[in-house]
């Protein structure tokens, strides 16, 4: 009984502080322990300067790579190439979608009616597990990006035969009609004494 007599000794507002307290107490630990998932986040809506530096990014990293590809190709010499894309590169993502609609007439007793009409439209990507655990949204498909134009200037390019494989190149390597590749021939950077 000596758990009662402590109660009966306390004054009344000291137990609801220490009783609210505890309270407190209980919601910090239960709201801490939600579990976290960690989830890969798809691709959201972007703004036009998002996808502007993403277009600007994806335009230096293929002209770098092609760079790379035509410099090896003999009697070449410098390249410098640019490439422009009309469209950067897209990923799509299975959704759920839950959509309704609620429509609510009434009548009042002076004679009018309205109707009520809600419409909702819920989407959420469809997510999935792997062996550890973590989750990751399904892609349904993956774009390219889209070339507008491909400008080369090479050292080598006034050869027509190697202009022609710089120019044969480019188009395999991306995919590009030739129509859209421009090769000109550079200066030397060779220094003659």
């Amino acid at each position: 009984m000596k758990f009662w007599e402590f109660f009966k000794e306390i004054e009344r507002d000291k137990l609801i502080f220490f009783v609210s307290l505890a309270i407190i107490g209980l919601v910090f630990l239960a709201w801490g322990e939600s579990p976290k998932s960690k989830t890969a986040t798809p691709e959201l809506p972007r703004s036009s300067a998002q996808i502007e530096s993403e277009i600007n990014r994806q335009e230096k990293e293929l002209a770098e790579r092609l760079e790379g590809i035509l410099g090896k190709i003999a009697g070449v010499g410098e390249v410098a190439v640019e490439v422009k894309l009309l469209r950067s590169s897209a990923k799509e993502y299975a959704l759920n979608r839950n959509a309704g609609q609620k429509i609510t007439n009434e009548t009042e007793k002076s004679g009018i009616s309205r109707s009520i009409n809600e419409n909702t439209d819920q989407k959420e990507v469809v997510l999935i597990k792997d062996r550890e655990g973590q989750e990751s949204p399904v892609l349904l498909t993956e774009e390219t990006p889209v070339v507008g134009g491909v400008v080369v200037v090479a050292e080598g390019a006034g050869n027509p035969a190697l202009k022609e494989k710089i120019i044969q190149a480019v188009a395999s390597a991306l995919a590009v009609p030739l129509h859209k590749i421009e090769v000109l021939e550079g200066e030397s950077k060779i220094v003659r004494n």
